[in-house]
């Protein structure tokens, strides 16, 4: 993932991983059949899950804390940054339609988490939907500005909290006041 991470889908070398992971540019191919695209969907996968495993929706811990505890472990991720931060950041802007389903995916995924935290479900109706994938745009480009920064990592997650709960609200309101 670190070589990917910092040469990017479309210019890190076979030859660099195949060292990186001390094997033979043939046994890449072996398990990465397609070579650079199978390579990078693998590495786009493994950042997926680093960032969304671990996603807090147990009912039994207060929403609030949850809702902290995941923004949390997105600023974290971010500010280092991780590599899989660094992935999922060059998934956004890439032109390949395989990494975009599975960047695609993983979004999905947090957006169902977070509709199950605030709504009880993993299948937000469309305006909540909406506000969500805003949120998460909001969020990437936040974050992006924060680390050239010195703001406390806990302003951050408070700011985040709050405009998580705004959008959803929003939303809310938007949908009550169509009906």
């Amino acid at each position: 993932m670190p070589i990917v991470a910092e040469q990017g889908f479309a210019r890190f070398s076979l030859d660099e991983i195949a060292s990186a992971a001390d094997v033979t540019r043939n046994l890449l191919y072996h398990y990465f059949p397609r070579g650079r695209p199978d390579l990078a969907l693998a590495v786009g996968e493994r950042a997926g899950r680093e960032l969304t495993d671990g996603w807090l929706t147990d009912e039994t811990i207060p929403v609030a804390e949850r809702v902290a505890r995941n923004n949390a472990r997105i600023v974290a991720q971010a500010l280092q940054p991780t590599d899989a931060w660094k992935i999922n950041r060059l998934a956004r802007s890439t032109t390949s339609p395989e990494i975009r389903e599975v960047f695609e995916h993983f979004v999905g995924l947090v957006v169902s988490n977070m509709s199950l935290n605030h709504l009880g479900t993993p299948d937000p109706p469309p305006l909540a939907r909406l506000a969500l994938l805003g949120y998460l745009a909001f969020v990437e480009a936040v974050l992006d500005d924060v680390r050239a920064g010195s703001f406390p990592p806990e302003q951050i997650v408070r700011l985040l909290n709050e405009t998580l709960a705004g959008a959803l609200r929003a939303a809310s309101d938007a949908a009550h006041s169509a009906s």
